[in-house]
């Protein structure tokens, strides 16, 4: 606990951002056929994604967006199945992250989200198919702010959200809030966090036009269920709220689940072929 201190203090960046550098795996070990892809920022900073074919003709094109911690390799296994599903599917790695270069920093993270969707709709790998963004946790938090730009409204076609929080601020007091050490931290550390403008349930009614997906585990450790909950509210039809059971961002390891996502963007025809 004494080594969040620093972390916590730091700003914005030591609360929401773990990044790890080496990779656990890859895709291949997983029977799955892969690319790496390297996207250019104006600035040289150079990201690293991977891409994952769908097996057979696709149906849909899944951009994904990780949670806070490790890297790609440590989050492939909830996406791993989508090939076989019929899902080509882009696995970004923020700054910092994996083979990434550069620190994690808020807003520039935004700006690799959005360089990873212009390089998805440019480059044609959707195949003329609907484009889904996938996000878990910060993935989904920060995926609504860069979906909300008006710039994105005809690049995604449908949203499915796991473990998302509604407040950058609120997230991050509530988990200082548990421990009787971070606790009193929390005069120094709120005043550095995202502003409100930036938190996923002031953008999420911008992301009206497409269906959006939200499940979030009733044991959630990590994110309380009623963050998912309030983030559910506060956005617009068409929407769904799936609860589920079992630990933080664990969801799409389950077959029942997979499935209940398959036949939701099935019944929202955000499904091709």
């Amino acid at each position: 606990m004494l080594l969040l201190v620093p972390l916590l203090v730091s700003g914005c960046s030591g609360v929401f951002f773990y990044p790890m550098k080496p990779w656990a795996q890859n895709p291949a070990r997983q029977g799955l056929d892969y690319e790496d892809v390297i996207l250019i920022h104006p600035d040289g900073l150079r990201l690293h994604a991977w891409w994952l074919p769908a097996r057979g003709g696709s149906v849909a094109t899944v951009y994904y967006l990780h949670g806070n911690g490790e890297n790609i390799s440590t989050h492939l296994a909830n996406v791993q199945w989508m090939p076989e599903q019929g899902f080509n599917v882009l696995l970004l790695d923020y700054r910092g992250y994996g083979l990434s270069e550069g620190s994690a920093e808020l807003p520039e993270v935004f700006d690799d989200i959005q360089l990873g969707l212009d390089w998805l709709v440019a480059s044609g790998r959707a195949e003329g198919q609907p484009i889904i963004l996938f996000g878990q946790s910060l993935g989904a938090a920060m995926g609504t702010r860069v979906l909300a730009r008006p710039v994105n409204e005809d690049k995604v076609q449908c949203v499915v959200f796991e473990g998302a929080f509604a407040s950058y601020r609120d997230i991050a007091k509530d988990v200082m809030g548990r421990s009787w050490l971070l606790w009193p931290l929390q005069w120094l550390v709120v005043p550095t966090l995202p502003p409100r403008d930036w938190d996923p349930e002031n953008n999420i009614a911008a992301l009206a036009s497409r269906p959006l997906l939200i499940l979030h585990s009733l044991e959630d450790p990590v994110i309380p269920y009623a963050q998912g909950e309030r983030l559910y509210h506060a956005a617009e039809a068409p929407k769904l709220f799936q609860p589920l059971r079992g630990g933080h961002g664990q969801g799409t390891r389950d077959p029942a689940v997979r499935a209940r996502i398959v036949d939701f963007l099935r019944d929202k025809a955000c499904l091709g072929g």
